[in-house]
């Protein structure tokens, strides 16, 4: 289970004060949970507290950017629900800094007839081939674009933040995000 907490005494940075911590559990350092190509799933519950901001990803092995979000909940935001909401993200750029972000919203309940984020466990998954990424949940493919990095090779993260304007209460609900599997398929460049 990952989840935020709040701090004992804000925290300064970049000029802001942040008053909750966040949890990230990283396969950077774990080459068994790399691929440039194949397939990646965990299984997870979202949080469903106003403000929290968990996030599956993917990052290059030889950093950032690019980055594809193959699931980002955006608690901040007074129209987002996490019970019924899906989103994903490509980042791209070079020199360290984001040149460009491809999004996707959907909600899932009304296009996919899928719901309950928040209360049950979901597979959410991204294909990678040389050709295309492709989004799953729950096996469903949800989205797909061109592949802009063809053989980046990838690790997995996954994190819990918390992210709410100004001093407005982080409060009901919950703020964990469970994970209870996480699964890597390789595939070489020709296996599409």
């Amino acid at each position: 289970m990952l989840t935020s907490q709040q701090l004992a005494r804000p925290m300064a940075y970049e000029g802001q004060q942040w008053r909750h911590g966040a949890a990230v559990l990283t396969g950077e350092r774990m080459p068994e949970t790399h691929l440039a190509y194949g397939q990646i799933e965990w299984e997870a519950q979202m949080p469903d507290r106003r403000g929290a901001w968990p996030a599956l990803w993917l990052l290059p092995t030889s950093g950032w950017p690019p980055e594809i979000d193959v699931y980002e909940g955006f608690g901040q935001s007074p129209d987002w629900n996490f019970s019924r909401h899906i989103s994903a993200n490509l980042h791209g750029g070079a020199g360290g800094k984001r040149g460009f972000t491809v999004p996707m919203r959907i909600d899932a309940q009304r296009f996919y007839g899928r719901s309950g984020f928040a209360s049950g466990y979901h597979r959410y998954g991204v294909s990678i081939d040389p050709r295309h990424i492709t989004w799953f949940v729950d096996g469903i493919e949800v989205y797909q674009t061109v592949n802009p990095f063809p053989g980046t090779v990838w690790f997995p993260l996954m994190t819990v933040a918390v992210k709410h304007p100004g001093t407005s209460a982080y409060a009901g609900g919950s703020g964990a995000m469970r994970v209870r599997a996480l699964r890597v398929w390789r595939a070489g460049a020709g296996d599409d």
